[in-house]
């Protein structure tokens, strides 16, 4: 099995490719039983649940058994709870597995008393000096970020990070102006599209207040008289992924499935 990075995948597809975010505990009949093969799966980490205590971890399994699959990998890794030992010993069993592909983030109620990184620009500076350019390293951009969030994402590509992977959006000029505006600021690495399914106005809040993404009131008020002319929610986000692929040539974009497979695989297949 070749490595995979996940610049190189994404780089050598010609139409449009997706890849999808699974949470540790998809079970493997969910995962064998798709339908379509997305182009890499990524595994979320939650510290807390499995507080980095061995290797045998939930999020380690989930990745191993994807590989031992023929399936690329990116292992999401925090720095929450997370110490250099530990993380050596996480790097060294990657590279046994043949996984090369980290999105390195701070981590959900980060507590920097418990971790020996305070910063993900820390934690992938770590990262490069200890395997070389071994691992493929995204970091996570909130496209409504600017000002100073947007020089502290600047840093983590200056420390070694291959490229960003963006928080869900739903309105194509709110990419559009993060890419530009990482452009006019000398960040040049890929970004990739996050992107989140719903189908009604319910589905779009819970995952506003789940993630605390920012979304325009305009936004919610086109959802609310689309659905109220029975018009599903999918219809919007098949409409945002066409202007970003007009707008920008994009051709990979990320989502996030919550673990509802079925219905981003009818989605993408679809596209």
């Amino acid at each position: 099995m070749t490595s995979g990075k996940i610049t190189d995948l994404i780089n050598q597809t010609n139409k449009f490719s997706y890849s999808f975010e699974v949470t540790p505990d998809v079970t493997v009949e969910e995962i064998n039983n798709l339908k379509v093969k997305p182009v890499f799966f990524s595994v979320t980490w939650h510290a807390k649940n499995h507080k980095c205590e061995n290797l045998d971890i939930a999020p380690l399994r989930m990745a191993k058994f994807l590989r031992s699959n023929q399936h690329h990998v990116l292992l999401h890794l925090t720095c929450d709870m997370l110490k250099k030992d530990y993380l050596d010993q996480v790097l060294a069993l990657l590279q046994e597995q043949n996984i090369c592909n980290l999105l390195v983030m701070l981590g959900e109620k980060y507590d920097a008393a418990t971790s020996d990184f305070k910063s993900a620009r820390e934690l992938v500076a770590y990262i490069r000096a200890s395997a070389g350019n071994y691992f493929c390293i995204g970091v996570a951009g909130s496209p409504d970020h600017t000002g100073e969030k947007l020089l502290n994402l600047k840093e983590k590509i200056n420390s070694g990070a291959d490229f960003i992977l963006t928080q869900a959006f739903f309105e194509s000029d709110v990419f559009n102006n993060f890419a530009k505006t990482c452009k006019e600021i000398g960040i040049t690495v890929p970004i990739i599209p996050g992107v989140f399914l719903f189908e009604n106005l319910k589905q779009l809040n819970g995952f506003i207040n789940l993630c605390k993404v920012k979304v325009s009131q305009n936004l919610l008020e086109q959802v609310k008289i689309k659905e109220e002319s029975s018009i599903n929610g999918l219809e919007i986000v098949k409409k945002l992924l066409q202007d970003l692929i007009a707008d920008n040539e994009l051709k990979h974009f990320h989502f996030f499935t919550l673990n509802k497979l079925n219905i981003v695989s009818d989605f993408v297949k679809k596209l």
